[in-house]
């Protein structure tokens, strides 16, 4: 590869992976940068026999950077080195494609009162595979292999050859009482703590650091028997977290600045078996304390392809024999105005603009033709850099895409993944408006028949694969198209709209559960086709623009038969919009039914028998809200 494009590649792989770069600019001054740049440069004069000045560049970047790689190193594509200081690479190492180490690394030599008695030419250093994870500390010596997609734990010591996929990890510290004094259980002082708690008698491989959660993941957690480590976002807290977790910490869980000094103490005393998070805004730095402390967990790169929908297309679009996959996406970012041109002319229209890393259909928009592109570049400019009073998560919109838009009906899949085993546990049916991008309800298991469940599963499978996830919950969307199944995104969470409780309906398997047990193997593993033992559905109010003047009938819905929950998120007062998106929606009902489309109609028939919205219009006129229409492959009526 040409020497401009490694480069360019190596300042766009920071941008990419690290969170604290927002861009290129902010990129070239990553502490590591200079490191991986100049050795670039001083292989190549390394390799041409001009050693002398290929060290001087090498002694220059470890004077700047603290990282010290010899000129005869191999370094592959895409490596990054979060942190850098002291990382130590030796002059026969080779390093692989996409690898990621943290600082202190050291790839090293066995001393030399061995080396000398190598053979010239020998290698003296390890060789490490294509996307293996070097934790902080670890120090692999010799000239061992270590396979494709290993992890090397936090202060680990590497001295023998370690299997593709493997995990190395170093012994956890053992936590004990401090004398005299009970450890703070919370960050906030006017929390209580209870007089008998000790985080030494915290067992460490029974305990679970949560990145961000609900009242009921917290408690599902305790309800398994795991001691629960919380960071919590300050606006989320809530008296049960505060009751139910062992050890709470109040922070910003989004600021890698904040999380990782929080989680080096906690990892510290009392100690945790792995990190998790299954609401977005906490997956990334979940990620990124699995890959510091070496725990095997999905670890942030994996993560990040996940969330960010243009890196998850581009890591797609690299893999070998990605231009035969009739299911491929052509996608790019938006950076200018003419962005919108080139790409339809390139691509043709329609095509879509949506962020490239938030939720629930915020920002998503359809380019008909060249003439819609002024309008969606005005109202793209519009939203970056703001949260919106329409975005849930706690992110701000900045980036965006373009992609090609792909024609079918949309379904997403809720899977789980057992060490590489992929099970899809349920095909959802999606009912979407017919003009936007919004959501107006689901259902389970999707009316489809057997040879297309099987090519989407299939397809799921594969995109979980090349992406890399090997455990957890996923929830991927797709669409239909005349290609086959399209992934069209995909996260390393469970899904929202209530999903997981028609999934807990129809097939009796707790996501969330799984999602918090498996890491301890707490749960069992799943069949390959999980049956369904019912139909569930979910249906959403919807009402033209007006202003709510009451809600009644919610506590008489959610006692129905066959209700599995009710939310209405209106309240008197509330403005009502037009339909943009999900949130314009004013609540949701899930129910069972005997097969999918009973419980289709039995939505419909609860909202409409218990449910009084009441909206008035600017005229004065006022009126119910009603079911959404429910759409979709079957065309099923309302």
């Amino acid at each position: 590869m040409r020497l401009p494009r490694l480069l360019a590649e190596d300042l766009r792989t920071i941008v990419e992976r690290d969170p604290s770069v927002r861009d290129r600019k902010e990129a070239l001054l990553h502490p590591v940068l200079p490191a991986l740049w100049l050795h670039r440069i001083a292989h190549r004069l390394h390799r041409r026999g001009r050693r002398l000045p290929a060290r001087l560049l090498m002694l220059l970047a470890r004077h700047v950077t603290g990282v010290e790689i010899h000129p005869g190193a191999e370094l592959g594509r895409r490596v990054f080195v979060d942190h850098g200081a002291a990382v130590v690479i030796g002059e026969t190492a080779v390093v692989g494609d996409d690898v990621t180490m943290y600082h202190q690394v050291t790839l090293g030599a066995v001393g030399w009162w061995r080396d000398n008695l190598r053979a010239d030419g020998e290698r003296r250093h390890p060789v490490i595979g294509a996307r293996v994870v070097l934790g902080a500390g670890a120090t692999v010596l010799g000239p061992v292999r270590v396979g494709d997609d290993a992890v090397i734990g936090a202060r680990a010591l590497v001295l023998d050859d370690v299997p593709a996929g493997a995990r190395v990890l170093a012994p956890a510290g053992t936590v004990s009482a401090p004398r005299g004094r009970a450890p703070a259980r919370t960050a906030r002082a006017d929390l209580p703590r209870p007089p008998d708690e000790r985080s030494g008698s915290m067992n460490p491989d029974s305990t679970v650091l949560i990145v961000g959660a609900t009242d009921e993941t917290v408690r599902k957690a305790k309800e398994l028997g795991l001691t629960v480590l919380l960071l919590q976002h300050p606006t989320k807290v809530s008296p049960e977290q505060e009751e139910l977790a062992d050890v709470l910490r109040v922070l910003d869980y989004t600021d890698w600045a904040a999380v990782e000094p929080v989680a080096r103490e906690l990892w510290r005393e009392p100690g945790f078996r792995v990190a998790l998070s299954i609401t977005e805004p906490g997956l990334e730095n979940a990620g990124r304390v699995n890959d510091l402390f070496g725990l095997g967990g999905t670890g942030y790169e994996v993560t990040r392809r996940f969330r960010d929908k243009l890196a998850m297309r581009r890591h797609l679009a690299s893999v070998p024999g990605a231009e035969l996959d009739p299911s491929a996406v052509a996608a790019a970012r938006l950076l200018r105005r003419e962005d919108l041109d080139a790409f339809g002319a390139a691509h043709g229209y329609p095509f879509i603009v949506k962020p490239t890393d938030a939720t629930a259909s915020i920002g998503v928009f359809r380019v008909g033709g060249p003439e819609d592109a002024e309008q969606v570049w005005a109202t793209v400019e519009g939203l970056r850099g703001t949260r919106t009073d329409r975005v849930s998560t706690m992110f701000l919109l900045q980036d965006f895409l373009m992609e090609e838009y792909v024609e079918g009906p949309e379904f997403s899949v809720e899977a789980f993944s057992f060490a590489g085993r992929h099970v899809v546990v349920a095909i959802t049916e999606k009912f979407v408006h017919p003009e936007r991008f919004a959501e107006l309800g689901h259902a389970v298991p999707a009316r489809l028949d057997e040879p297309v469940r099987e090519r989407i599963r299939a397809s799921v499978c594969r995109f979980l694969d090349l992406i890399g996830l090997r455990d957890g919950v996923t929830h991927t969307e797709l669409r239909l198209g005349p290609r086959g199944p399209v992934v069209i995104e995909s996260h390393n969470r469970v899904a929202g709209d209530m999903i997981p409780e028609l999934v807990r309906g129809a097939y009796g398997i707790d996501l969330i559960a799984y999602a918090l047990g498996w890491p301890f193997r707490l749960v069992p593993e799943l069949p390959e086709r999980p049956e369904a033992h019912a139909g569930a559905s979910v249906r959403s109010l919807v009402s033209e623009p007006g202003r709510v003047e009451s809600v009644e009938g919610v506590a008489d819905a959610a006692a129905r038969d066959g209700v599995l929950d009710v939310r209405v998120t209106a309240k008197p007062g509330d403005t009502v919009h037009a339909l943009r998106d999900n949130w314009d929606r004013l609540g949701l009902v899930a129910v069972t039914g005997p097969d999918t489309e009973a419980a289709i109609r039995r939505g419909a028939e609860v909202i409409g028998e218990a449910i009084r919205i009441r909206v008035a219009g600017e005229d004065g006129r006022t009126w119910l809200a009603h079911v959404a229409e429910a759409r979709s492959f079957a065309e099923v009526p309302a």
